[in-house]
């Protein structure tokens, strides 16, 4: 029997609309054989080398299954009740901000992940980080790079609202540059990667070596033709090569979409609060791959984080939801507090699930659509458990 290889990938994932973008498959190719390619817009994995049929792309590939339950004993000890444990297997739920003003007047939200990857770095847990920033040459676009102190780390603050293949970077990290304790920021989809190379006992140094992952809060990513949309139909940019920087945060907080062009002027282009639910947020340019998605929460990361969006003077201190998962997590985030990185407290988990359009793009249309996909005989992912979906008895709170 021939042994999978990149070309069953491509039929069995990448042709039928499972890849998730995450870029494991180019992360994990000794042969170097695999790169992300984006003459479609959207990064998709493409063969370049030869294929040696190793295996290793296709069994790591979050695309078509993720087997939670085995996935959940080995991290967290036990299996979930899908239903019971809507946030996925954690140890406590916190809510914090970081103590570096520097930090807090940049970041997205409480700059809670900034501070933790500072914090890890500097008190030698990891050496290096993979996170995601800006491209110089397409500021219009975010790339994955590797962080080694607080100033690269700062670099990576309020990224875009566009899958990034964040994985693609582990081989480069670990076996090119020597790294040997790497932690990861992601999406649910990026930790799915992660968390099935750690079992599947192949690329053990590179399994080995990543000693962190920080997954955050997602309803879904957006096609860039969506953001392509926005800043030339709301914000009139023409060309979008006239883009020097953009920020979707700028502004007072919750903040805007914000361009700043090679002529030097700043221009607004669409409010959070529209361009989230009346553009991207809306179905009109979710990816497809999201809307089968049912992990909201990153509920495979050591430590998950998102924005709180509950009246608990959110615009003054930013507190972001944070759910520790892992001992590994748990020991980073004492000592955060001790050595005074962040301001941290308990959050009562009752909230996320009130959170509005995340969870309920997730945890039910997103279980909804999977479902009704199933029935039609469409490519699905497997995530391992009987899953259903209902109304929860909750006060949904929507952002203003």
């Amino acid at each position: 029997m021939s042994k999978k290889g990149f070309s069953d990938l491509k039929k069995e994932v990448i042709d039928v609309g499972l890849c998730t973008s995450c870029g494991i498959c180019v992360g994990i190719c000794a042969s170097k054989a695999i790169v992300i390619d984006y003459k479609k817009d959207e990064p998709e994995p493409k063969l370049i080398g030869d294929c040696i049929s190793c295996e290793m792309c296709y069994d790591i590939c979050p695309g078509k299954d993720i087997p939670l339950p085995k996935l959940d004993k080995y991290f967290f000890g036990r299996e979930r009740d899908f239903e019971k444990d809507k946030l996925g297997i954690y140890r406590y739920c916190g809510k914090g901000y970081t103590e570096n003003e520097d930090i807090k007047g940049g970041s997205t939200s409480g700059g809670i992940i900034s501070s933790l990857l500072i914090c890890a770095l500097e008190e030698g847990i990891i050496d290096a980080a993979i996170i995601v920033g800006w491209r110089k040459d397409e500021p219009w676009r975010c790339k994955p790079y590797i962080a080694t102190n607080r100033e690269e780390v700062l670099q990576g603050v309020r990224g875009g609202m566009m899958i990034v293949p964040v994985n693609e970077l582990l081989y480069k990290a670990i076996v090119d540059e020597k790294y040997n304790k790497i932690a990861v920021v992601g999406l649910p989809c990026h930790i799915h990667g992660i968390r099935k190379l750690q079992i599947c006992g192949v690329s053990k140094r590179i399994a080995n070596s990543i000693k962190l992952t920080f997954g955050l809060f997602c309803s879904a990513t957006y096609y860039w033709e969506g953001t392509k949309h926005l800043l030339q139909e709301f914000g009139k940019i023409k060309n979008i090569d006239s883009i020097r920087a953009m920020d979707y945060r700028g502004g007072e907080k919750p903040g805007g979409l914000y361009v700043l062009t090679k002529d030097g002027k700043i221009r607004f282009v669409a409010s959070k609060h529209d361009y989230t639910w009346h553009m991207l947020g809306a179905a009109t340019y979710k990816r497809d791959r999201c809307l089968m998605c049912v992990d909201f929460t990153a509920e495979l990361a050591d430590i998950s984080c998102g924005d709180i969006f509950q009246d608990i003077d959110y615009k003054e201190k930013q507190w972001v939801a944070t759910l520790i998962r892992t001992k590994i997590g748990e020991e980073l985030i004492k000592l955060a507090i001790d050595k005074k990185y962040i301001n941290f407290t308990e959050h009562n988990a009752d909230l996320i699930p009130a959170s509005g359009m995340g969870w309920e793009a997730k945890k039910h249309a997103g279980v909804y659509r999977l479902l009704q996909r199933k029935k039609y005989g469409w490519p699905t992912p497997d995530y391992g458990y009987d899953i259903s979906e209902s109304p929860l008895p909750r006060d949904i709170k929507f952002p203003k």
